[in-house]
């Protein structure tokens, strides 16, 4: 094999998206030292809080930055940026030269995921994930109201509306940040639809197309009916008080409210769950933490390998180096395990066979908290022992539906349709966030101005764009 020189100590810069930890940089002092000794590289780290990331993350590519690494996935600007040359262009011979460990053991069907117009700008997740949604709520709560049942998204409803009737001093559910938002009109939406309609990324564009329709026609969200019904589901919700009347300006995400004892609910991914749960009730072990599914018979989601990924930017001054770092940083155990878990015997213990154990420390490293979720990889993961108590019910519940979205591996490349889809993302972050928190005196008449808004901005042309692009790929696996 050649021999890379690597005389040369280099800094590499690398965003990620959440919040800074306590113990983070203790942590990446363990990584750095690691990769100073194997490929003369230290990275330093900055962060994109949830309330920005989506302002932010354009904004890094346009300023002029000079930086190295950044987290990326199909929900969070891989298609748009790999689309305007944001992303450096990664071959197998740069796996073979500079990732040798990566080359052997990425998944297929990963890397061909990854492809925009035929070209590769993510090393994606080596992990497949079931997604899906619970809540945490507070039995002490449950108990104090006779609450005597926490099984379904009824009974969340009964909870919160009893929260906001009798706990003037707690928020039910403290929405914060866009992400949180996006969760849970996703939860109506999709019990809405999901016999009927199949997503088209990216989800900013809000590309549907019916199940089953073989010309592929691509509309927008906001033009089914049940559109409306959501928005006025959230609206009923927000009325009685069920969020912050300053939930759109929010930068708190609800985990981090809930841990800190001003709500009494949490909605998140389950993988966010496992964590949370057992850093809450080491915390506050008098809240009897209870873990309520949110799917409500929403069949679960195999994510698509680029739900997670890093790449690097085109500009960056050592992509080499970048490359070996992410080899390092995915393959190689120990530093896999300090980006994802922590330090072991400070954030949690080893207790073998894939199983680890959470200590009280772990809330300043939360377990697969980090962002580190770009280097996941199924040969290295450990689950937690002790966690949630119900975990095993759930998962068995969720992987006996759970569903491949049919065009979860396409990728739109907007280059033809880049200006109307600039004007489209504009809308999406200001007209349609608005409803997805509910936060609308009349739904059809503005739902019907933000349609009138995505028209006069291009959508009709995006969605031709879209419908043309997506055909063609379709018709492409018959092949």
């Amino acid at each position: 094999m050649e021999t890379i020189d690597t005389s040369q100590e280099v800094t590499l810069v690398m965003y990620l998206i959440g919040e800074r930890t306590p113990d983070f940089d203790q942590v990446f002092d363990r990584i750095n030292e690691k990769l100073k000794e194997k490929i003369n590289a230290t990275i330093e780290v900055k962060f994109m809080g949830w309330g920005e990331w989506e302002q932010k993350y354009p904004l890094v590519f346009a300023s002029g930055e000079d930086f190295d690494l950044i987290y990326s996935a199909d929900w969070a600007m891989y298609n748009s940026q790999a689309s305007k040359q944001g992303f450096f262009e990664i071959t197998k011979e740069d796996l073979e030269k500079y990732a040798p460990l990566t080359a052997e053991s990425i998944y297929e069907d990963a890397w061909e995921q990854a492809k925009v117009n035929g070209k590769v700008y993510m090393l994606p997740m080596n992990y497949k994930e079931l997604t899906s949604y619970v809540f945490l709520v507070r039995g002490d709560l449950m108990e104090k109201y006779g609450i005597t049942k926490a099984e379904t998204m009824e009974d969340v409803e009964n909870y919160l509306d009893t929260i906001a009737k009798n706990e003037p001093s707690l928020i039910p559910l403290d929405i914060g940040s866009d992400f949180d938002a996006r969760m849970l009109y996703d939860l109506f939406w999709q019990k809405e639809t999901m016999d009927r309609l199949e997503k088209i990324n990216p989800m900013q564009l809000m590309g549907y197309t019916k199940k089953g329709d073989d010309t592929v026609t691509v509309f927008n969200e906001t033009e089914d009916p049940a559109f409306l019904t959501v928005v006025e589901k959230l609206q009923d919700w927000k009325n009685r008080g069920f969020w912050s009347k300053s939930a759109v300006v929010n930068t708190q995400n609800n985990k981090e409210s809930f841990a800190a004892g001003k709500s009494a609910t949490a909605l998140m991914n389950i993988n966010n769950a496992k964590s949370e749960y057992t850093n809450n009730i080491l915390a506050h072990p008098e809240w009897d933490i209870r873990v309520v599914d949110a799917q409500d018979d929403v069949p679960a989601i195999v994510q698509s390998y680029l739900a997670n990924g890093m790449c690097i930017f085109s500009k960056s001054k050592n992509p080499e180096r970048a490359l070996m770092a992410l080899d390092l940083l995915r393959n190689d155990e120990e530093l896999h395990d300090l980006f994802s878990y922590g330090i072991e015997g400070e954030h949690y213990i080893d207790l073998g066979g894939g199983k680890i154990e959470l200590t009280e420390q772990n809330s300043n490293y939360p377990y697969d908290g980090n962002c580190n979720w770009g280097i996941r990889n199924d040969k290295y993961w450990k689950s937690v022992e002790g966690g949630i108590p119900n975990y095993d019910e759930l998962y068995d519940k969720w992987i006996k539906t759970a569903q491949a979205g049919e065009f979860a591996a396409f990728t739109f490349n907007n280059e033809s349709v880049k200006n109307q889809v600039a004007a489209m993302n504009d809308i999406y972050n200001t007209n349609i966030k608005l409803l997805y928190l509910g936060f609308t005196d009349d739904p059809q008449k503005d739902i019907e101005a933000a349609q009138e808004k995505l028209n006069a901005a291009g959508a009709n042309e995006v969605y031709s764009e879209m419908t043309h692009q997506v055909k063609e790929w379709k018709d492409s696996l018959k092949e």
